[in-house]
């Protein structure tokens, strides 16, 4: 609309311009853009502005501008009369058909106070969370009439009462819609039937957690970059949030809900990886379907389950990077890629059985169902005997003096010195498989952890794979790891830096079918070919001096960083404490999700430094050398 227009139809309104000033008239337009959504909502069509609003908008209308001064009925005929001079000037300015609504950059502090002290007794939310559809998107749903071409429209409009946590204004009321059509579908800001939840293509702004709760997009982008680069947990994101917005969670009223509005530590994980599952399907242009009859933690863990399992070997984004840094060519052996591999431990509960890859129940179980008959068996290692009530231990006098100090740590009263370690009482005891009569008891009371987090770097520090290893860091483990990372001759790095490259050549020399690495060197890095490969050793081979080809003796420099993997293991090893705990799904799906937006962030760093990074094709990697 025009100012020409507003100035005409105002002046054929004198009470706006007796009753209105200036401030109170714009209030009243923005006031009107937030409920822009709510007003449509209320009638069939979108494509025109209600000729009237509803009982309680007026209501709230007339209290948030002060007009209880005025008179009853000139009240009425004064808001009428606003709304009929600015309805199509509303409904211009708010674009309700897009991703998200434009009055998102019209908000602001005094208009959500207007909304808590004036909206919340009318039943009016700050935000209202519509269905982004208003009609039937279900292919198999007949139409008006059975006509295919014509979309059912939704009806059976519900409103629910939720918080919405969002980052610039904290914890505020909202109103969350759901419409059904005949098909029973229930359209929320997701199509939910009974069995499945189907959420729309993109990235919504607020992503819903449960039927009381919504976080904004961009606050959960903020938890996403803060655990991914700086360590915080959730715990302490949802720490950092609480403590910004102590006035909104004390404003926010008690009447709205019974949901708290402060915020904790499974909402902030929650939100991370559904924030990273929407991206992704968004990537592959999919929608993301979670199941609706299952626990919330039991449908996420489904979904991301899916996803670990596309990042087995070379899943990674990034898998296929290349750039300067991390790559050279030759004029003699073309181009040469380099990557470096080591292991940082991390760990997370597993099978108490050594290397076994079951799963555990729950994450307090020491040993997954196929060994859950250990559970009875004496904690010392090597005895088969079972356990007697009340001990962790057989029978046996020495296997239960081991059982002691557990007890005895219980008692407070106790002094810690007068512990004896277990690992220093000796036995000979006929139950232990060992060769020695004075052995040392060693013995597993609590769960066991896995060993370490196998990482592949390139040499400029890109992540390109990742696995995890439950008993060691065993040099025949990294020869299956890479060679999964890497399934086809071609996909194969000409150089791949090791710590222990020694032993692995060992193990490829002694196994005369294995081919897939004899193009590539094996040298060791430079840190550990000082502390751990000098000449005078015995486990030094000529493989190890494979590395020194890689070294410029006109500029003096190593022509790549074999240092790379140390660096990335620095970073890390940062998340040791935040996933330890996590079950498998989650602990993967976290770690592979951290990698891919350091890559992100990495490659972007690359790109501005004119290291000009880029994917080779994978098609072209996947395809046999020889074609």
């Amino acid at each position: 609309m025009l100012l020409g227009q507003l100035v005409d139809r105002l002046s054929r309104r004198p009470a706006i311009a007796r009753h209105l000033s200036v401030d109170s008239l714009l209030l009243l337009f923005r006031l009107l853009q937030c409920l822009n959504d709510y007003i449509a909502w209320q009638q069939s069509s979108h494509s025109l502005p209600s000729p009237s609003l509803p009982l309680n908008v007026k209501r709230f209308l007339v209290s948030a501008l002060s007009l209880q001064v005025v008179e009853a009925g000139s009240r009425d005929k004064l808001i009428d009369d606003s709304w009929d001079m600015l309805r199509h000037a509303v409904w211009e300015s708010v674009d309700y058909h897009g991703p998200q609504s434009s009055t998102e950059t019209r908000r602001s502090q005094d208009i959500v106070d207007l909304f808590l002290i004036h909206g919340v007794p009318e039943g009016l939310a700050y935000h209202n969370l519509f269905p982004s559809v208003k009609s039937c998107h279900d292919p198999e749903c007949l139409g008006v009439d059975g006509a295919a071409d014509e979309r059912r429209p939704l009806t059976r409009l519900i409103g629910t009462k939720c918080v919405y946590f969002t980052r610039e204004f904290g914890p505020i009321p909202a109103m969350s819609f759901s419409a059904q059509c005949r098909s029973k579908q229930r359209f929320m800001r997701m199509v939910s039937s009974r069995s499945t939840r189907t959420y729309n293509f993109g990235i919504p702004p607020m992503i819903h957690i449960s039927t009381h709760t919504y976080i904004e997009t961009t606050l959960c982008e903020q938890f996403t970059v803060s655990l991914s680069f700086a360590w915080v947990s959730t715990t302490n994101s949802a720490k950092i949030y609480n403590n910004q917005h102590q006035a909104a969670i004390a404003r926010f009223p008690a009447e709205w809900c019974k949901y708290s509005p402060v915020l904790d530590s499974p909402k902030v994980l929650d939100v991370f990886f559904l924030l990273a599952l929407l991206r992704e399907h968004d990537e592959h242009d999919t929608p993301l379907m979670l199941r609706n009859d299952a626990p919330r933690d039991v449908r996420i863990n489904i979904e991301l389950e899916k996803r670990n399992s596309l990042m087995v070997g070379p899943g990674q984004e990034q898998w296929p990077h290349i750039c300067k840094r991390c790559c050279a060519v030759q004029e003699v052996d073309g181009m040469i890629r380099a990557v470096v591999t080591d292991g940082v431990t991390i760990g997370r509960p597993c099978c108490g059985v050594h290397d076994c890859q079951g799963r555990l129940p729950t994450q307090r179980h020491r040993y997954c169902r196929e060994h859950e008959d250990m559970e009875r068996q004496c904690c010392v290692i090597g005895c088969t005997a079972n356990i007697e009530d009340g001990y962790q231990t057989c029978s046996l006098e020495t296997h239960r003096t081991t059982d002691q100090p557990t007890s005895i740590a219980a008692d407070p009263m106790v002094p810690i010195d007068s512990i004896e370690p277990a690992d220093s009482i000796n036995s000979d005891s006929p139950a232990l498989d060992t060769s020695a009569a004075n052995a040392k008891l060693r013995a597993q009371f609590g769960r066991r952890w896995t060993h370490n987090e196998q990482l592949c770097v390139a040499t400029c520090g890109v992540v390109l794979g990742c696995a995890t290893f439950y008993g060691s860091e065993a040099p025949n483990g990294v020869r299956l790891f890479l060679r999964r990372l890497f399934p086809t001759l071609r996909s194969v790095p000409r150089c791949i830096f090791y710590d222990n490259a020694c032993s692995l050549k060992r193990i490829l020399l002694s196994m005369p079918n294995e081919t897939h690495f004899d193009a590539c060197a094996l040298p060791v890095d430079v840190f550990h070919m000082k502390s751990k490969h000098s000449s005078g050793k015995t486990s030094f081979s000529k493989s190890c001096q494979l590395f020194k080809d890689l070294y410029d003796e006109a500029s003096g420099k190593w022509c790549f960083n074999s240092s790379a993997a140390e660096m990335t293991n620095a970073w890390f090893v940062g998340f040791h404490s935040i996933v330890r705990e996590m079950c498998q799904e989650r602990y993967e799906f976290c770690l592979d999700e951290v990698i891919k937006q350091r890559n992100r962030a990495l490659v972007a760093d690359l790109a501005r430094q004119g290291h000009l990074p880029q994917r080779l094709p994978r098609d072209w990697l996947f395809a046999d050398a020889t074609s």
